[in-house]
């Protein structure tokens, strides 16, 4: 090439990379909020129609590479919460914007059944609790974090075991048999919360819910009326829980770290009988002056035993997470650490979560997600409520006069009951669960108004127990060593696909919707007894020298759905809403294998009627009325089919036996409920009010129903029973202070429910439930207290005078009679939270009024029979003729039985409580932004710090058999909830 044509080639060049650069130009500028003048960091900006965008930064400033040809086009601020910005790209070099809130936008949008939508819209009973109000609760599990936020909700802990099971009833029990508990969805997909332990711990059991972490929640919402949980179909009877995991957004990543500590303690221990109370006792017991009062002082051992198992225990939570993303994709990571030990020695639960959220936009129109946990947890278990193996109840039941050592330094073991610091240091009863949940979902916009979304989800749960008594401990012992070994796996998987069509022309918006799911759940478990140990220091099964017990099962069954919604509004002032699901489950025959569950609701929006366009009093006024059917499934798999067992050897042959009768026409539980409501808002919102009345049916309830002995069967599970729920419920929030540096919220909820069993087979009860001896019977609510009527103590003969029902002149199981009521009469919660400055406090009371509980512990500590140790209730006996007292006489043989199950020991176990109080404290951005933090904020809290209540247990929010939904309300030795103090801080970057 000549040197001519190189220099003008290079020219070219030259040219046209100036040309080139001259057609690229920047824009840059602020986005404030046009409500308080602030920069609104986290923006996308964008040319509409492309991926060239950009977002604001902390200070909401942007900078985006603009072409010449980029001239014309139009220009997007997207922001959640206000309304886009759309800007025609000219000359200019600078664009500074103010965005405008969305109030259509920031009105609350409520997941629902496989969807969201507007609160305003809502003709179904639905509530919402939010990450807010979850943030600081001292919790370690989902479900607790829920207690006293939601009206109809009540939330039981039962205990204060580590990990242990909550109960939770939405408006109230509906069944006998089947569970009573709500049906939990995560991001969408069903999840495992039932109970898989094979080692029995009398009454406190393993949830699959605690091996999830709170501190992932941006909400709950809580589907209670029939209306809103009838999509869900066959399992909604009781209610649906819908869990939404925290996700990415577009904006700078943000780095959070959240950790508290803090120790608990036992808030209330009993008042037991020290030696010399015991001795003088013994006295009396026996009527003869066995112990003298120099035998008395001598004696070298009082021990305080509550003392000797009960400590103070630590507890520890961290999480860190990191959320953000751009306009293509959003993520959200954490990671998480939780550690609690018991208030009871041996007892603890700790727990490890990872989780990760995805969000992927392919384009305008596909977009895929996925959401997925692995957690494992180590829970350190103790035999509990009414074992003889128990550090709690063995404390309380043994005398002050045996000591915790023998002189040699072993454990003492001469008392009537196992030496309770021997079991707690001792025994080894681990329970490890590994847990891992996920989903992934894809979603694409066939139209402008129709999206296809489907979602593959799965659920693994394993549980594996090792429990382990050495010869150090009196159950060890009278074994040679006793050992158990036992595995549970449990996966859940579901697949579901939805078509949506979304479409508004004039005042009308249709929200059409059709899908279809299958859920397919497999359980495989195996469980294996040892005993004769060769050495204590052997503790796995492949040491004991004799295989006692040995047991291996397994279970496939599936549920196939199809569902569909319409909603349809006119004006924002006119809803209507249908749906109906059609279940298929493996769990009934082909009878009955299908069922369908419709629902219908509507609503009239007053506040958008002309007549209320004038008004500055209400700012809401919504009318609402539903009507729907739910379904229980949760019994037992093939009760339907005829069951066969092995073990029925016959001449060294091994055979099988008939265990089970079919019964073909087996189906589900269905629950009926009309539900009526009114949402009211006034002065802007400042003051809202909801108020719900319902009726809640249950029809087919699922009970055992006799059989002639000639079948060789006592019993075959039918559809034969009914029960009923109705009551009301209100939900009052006030802004009672609106300032700009002052702000305080107040929420009061409250509910009331009245529960009646309607009919059972032949009217016959079912009698002599439980340590509280629950009686379900027709006509009363289930689970009533029934015994006899303690009509006080005759002063001449020292004995409990019990009242003759029938008449006849005797005392006999026919004057038994109601003597208490385990359920509330109303319950609820009271939030207060203020923001002053830097400063914000947290309050939540809850409170539970009416309801009794049976305290059997007292049966035990205030018979004055036998050996268990006793209250000092007993120092007010009647101790001879004349005396006027509440409390019998002390007797060995008690002719006269006086700790009989009575109204005796009916207490009232209504209570105040201040659940949670947290005060904390943000420091000021200018220091913050020095050391290159966003926001550093440092809290203590407080659980449980006060407990108003007439209960003389150690604990009035109490259930010795957990969540049962049958054996209620009765107290038998069991754990108590502790009080909490912790401290802790909130970082982000």
């Amino acid at each position: 090439m000549k040197l001519s044509n190189l220099f003008i080639l290079s020219l070219l060049l030259f040219f046209s990379i100036g040309i080139a650069q001259a057609q690229e130009f920047t824009l840059s500028g602020t986005v404030t909020s046009d409500a308080d003048k602030g920069p609104i960091p986290g923006v996308t900006v964008f040319i509409k129609g492309t991926s060239n965008g950009t977002v604001t930064n902390i200070d909401g400033k942007y900078t985006i590479l603009l072409k010449e040809d980029d001239k014309g086009k139009t220009l997007v601020f997207n922001h959640i919460g206000m309304i886009n910005q759309e800007f025609t790209i000219g000359d200019q070099t600078q664009l500074n914007v103010s965005m405008i809130p969305d109030m259509e936008e920031l009105e609350e949008v409520t997941v629902v059944g496989y969807s969201s939508e507007s609160k305003k819209l809502l003709s179904s009973s639905v509530q919402t609790v939010d990450s807010e109000s979850l943030k600081d609760l001292p919790v370690g599990t989902l479900d607790a974090a829920l207690a006293g936020q939601a009206a109809g909700v009540q939330i039981n802990s039962n205990s204060g075991t580590p990990g242990g099971a909550l109960s939770v009833r939405v408006r109230g029990v509906g069944s006998v048999n089947a569970a009573n508990q709500p049906l939990y969805v995560i991001d969408g997909i069903p999840v495992i919360t039932e109970n898989s332990s094979q080692v029995s711990f009398s009454g406190q059991t393993i949830s699959a819910l605690s091996d999830l972490s709170p501190s992932d929640i941006e909400s709950f919402t809580v589907l209670k009326d029939g209306a809103g949980a009838a999509i869900y179909g066959s399992r909604a009877a009781n209610g649906v829980v819908l869990i939404t995991t925290k996700r990415g957004a577009s904006g700078k990543t943000k780095i959070s770290f959240n950790a508290f500590g803090g120790v608990q303690q036992v808030y209330k221990r009993l008042d037991l009988l020290n030696k010399q109370q015991w001795f003088e006792f013994k006295n009396d017991q026996l009527g003869v002056e066995k112990y003298t009062k120099e035998y008395i002082d001598n004696y070298p051992h009082d021990t305080d035993w509550q003392n000797e198992v009960f400590r103070d225990a630590p507890m520890a939570s961290y999480d860190l997470s990191l959320q953000g993303g751009n306009e293509k994709t959003n993520f959200y990571l954490s990671g998480s650490y939780f550690k609690q030990d018991g208030v009871i020695k041996g007892s603890g639960y700790d727990r490890t979560n990872l989780r990760a959220n995805i969000d992927h936009h392919f384009s305008e129109k596909v977009k895929l997600g996925t959401s997925l946990q692995f957690g494992m947890s180590e829970n350190d278990r103790i035999e509990g409520d009414q074992s003889l193996n128990a550090p709690l109840p063995n404390a309380l039941s043994l005398p002050a006069i045996y000591p915790v050592y023998n002189e040699d330094g072993s454990y003492n073991e001469d008392g009537p009951y196992a030496n309770p610091v021997a079991i707690a240091n001792e025994a080894l009863n681990k329970a490890y669960t590994y847990r891992g949940l996920g989903n992934a979902y894809l979603d694409i916009a066939l139209l402008e108004e129709l999206t296809f979304r489907t979602q593959v989800g799965f659920d693994y749960y394993h549980l594996r127990e090792h429990s382990y008594d050495p010869v150090t401990t009196r159950q060890g012992a009278s074994y040679n060593g006793l050992g158990f070994s036992a595995n549970n796996t449990s996966i859940n998987t579901t697949v579901n696909a939805t078509l949506q069509y979304v479409k508004s022309f004039g005042n009308h918006k249709f929200d059409l919707l059709a899908g279809f799911s299958s859920e397919s759940y497999n359980n495989r478990s195996n469980y294996i007894r040892g005993q004769n140990f060769s050495r204590p220091e052997f503790k796995y099964i492949t040491s004991a020298s004799e295989i006692i017990e040995a047991d291996s099962y397994g279970l496939d069954r599936g549920l196939n759905s199809f569902f569909a919604k319409a909603n349809y509004s006119y004006a924002n002032k006119y809803i209507f809403a249908f749906s109906v699901r059609r279940d298929g489950s493996s769990k009934f025959g082909e009878n009955n294998r299908y069922g369908t569950f419709p629902s219908a609701s509507v609503a009239w929006r007053v506040i958008e009627e002309g007549f209320m366009s004038t008004s500055d009093f209400f700012s809401d006024f919504k009318i609402r009325g539903s009507y729907g059917l739910t379904g229980n499934d949760a019994i037992g798999d093939f009760r339907y089919q005829a069951l066969y067992g092995s073990g029925a050897d016959y001449n060294g042959q091994p055979g099988i036996a008939p265990t089970q009768l079919p019964n073909e026409n087996l189906k589900w539980e269905t629950v009926k409920q009309a539900n009526f409501g009114i949402d009211l808002g006034f002065w802007n919102d400042r003051l809202s009010l909801t108020t719900e009345v319902y009726q809640k049916s249950t029809t087919d309830m699922l009970l055992s129903r006799p059989l002639p002995p000639t079948s060789g069967f006592s019993s075959v599970i039918s559809n034969i029973g009914e029960m009923r729920n109705q009551g009301v419920e209100v939900l009052l929030g006030y802004e009672i202070f609106r300032k700009s540096d002052f702000n305080w919220k107040a929420s009061l909820n409250v509910s009331t429910y009245k529960n009646e069993v309607v009919k059972l087979y032949n009217g016959q009860p079912i009698d002599n439930i439980g340590r509280g001896n629950n009686r379900i019977e027709e006509g009363s609510p289930i689970s009533i207290f029934y015994g006899y009527k303690s009509l006080g103590v005759d002063s001449s003969t020292g004995d409990i005078v019990f009242a003759d029902i029938n008449g006849d002149g005797e005392i006999t199981s026919e004057d038994r009679t109601e003597i208490g009521n385990p359920h509330p009469d109303f319950f609820g919660g009271f939030t207060n939270t203020i923001n002053w400055k830097n400063f914000d406090m947290n309050l939540l009371l809850t409170f539970s009024v009416g309801n009794d509980i049976y305290n059997g512990t007292r049966v035990y500590l205030e018979s004055m029979k036998g050996e268990d140790n006793q209250t000092t209730a007993i120092l007010d006996r009647w101790r001879e003729p004349g005396d006027v007292t509440d409390i019998p006489r002390a007797t060995a043989n008690d002719p006269n039985n006086n700790n009989r199950a009575s109204n005796r020991f009916v207490e009232d176990g209504s209570y105040l409580r201040l659940k949670n109080v947290t005060l904390g404290y943000t420091l000021p951005k200018a220091f913050t932004k020095k050391v290159f933090i966003d926001k550093l904020r440092v809290y203590v809290s407080g659980q449980n710090l006060f407990t108003l209540t007439n209960y003389s247990g150690m604990d009035p929010e109490v259930n010795y058999a957990g969540d049962d939904g049958v054996r209620m309300g009765t107290d038998f030795f069991t754990y108590p909830n502790a009080r909490v103090y912790t401290a802790g801080l909130n970082v982000s970057f």
